[in-house]
């Protein structure tokens, strides 16, 4: 059996057959680092809602805004994890606005935060919202399906055939949303048939 010499022909087909393994190591290490480095993040956003952030409702929130006094239609008794938060986040969009305006609690309670307390909660609340919206980046949440309304679909057959002959006017009437539009994909439902 005869060896391989160590010539640079056979350390160039070497380093040929390791050169696309190298990038590969490259990324995985990147992407490693970055999933690592928010881990702690998020641990530490736990602690402090736990440290800070909940006491905080507690002492000040929870007079006025729990199951039996919901001011405002405010209810913050329900929040005892930042994951409780992050599934009601518009909740945490008013009382970061309130907090920050200095409009709760109001002037008239028994008990006022100090100013570093409230700062403390206010940077909480951005913060949280900040690493929340890295978390989910690129995710657009879920997809409705989308048909086209009564409408829209006498609009397309009249483009289509030339003929103004409607249709929809025999299919039931479209709901329209909360906002008052009747072709968002929340509002327009279909038949299960």
């Amino acid at each position: 059996m005869e060896r391989c010499r160590d010539t640079p022909r056979t350390r160039n087909r070497t380093r040929m057959k390791l050169w696309p393994a190298v990038p590969i190591s490259v990324l995985i290490a990147v992407i490693s680092a970055a999933t690592d480095a928010a881990e702690p993040l998020r641990a530490d956003l736990e602690s402090e809602f736990a440290d800070s952030v909940r006491p905080f409702l507690q002492t000040y929130c929870h007079s006025c805004h729990d199951p039996k006094k919901t001011e405002a239609e405010l209810d913050l008794s329900g929040f005892a994890t930042a994951a409780d938060v992050a599934r009601r986040h518009q909740t945490w969009e008013v009382v970061l606005e309130r907090l920050a305006a200095n409009e709760m609690p109001p002037e008239d309670a028994t008990k006022q935060p100090t100013g570093d307390q409230r700062r403390r909660v206010i940077e909480w609340i951005r913060a949280f919202r900040r690493e929340e919206a890295r978390r989910n980046a690129g995710d657009p949440g879920p997809v409705l399906a989308r048909r086209l309304s009564n409408a829209e679909y006498n609009y397309t057959i009249r483009d289509l055939t030339g003929v103004d002959i409607r249709p929809a006017q025999e299919f039931p009437i479209d709901p329209a949303n909360e906002a008052g539009f009747d072709n968002s994909g929340e509002s327009l439902a279909m038949s299960p048939a």
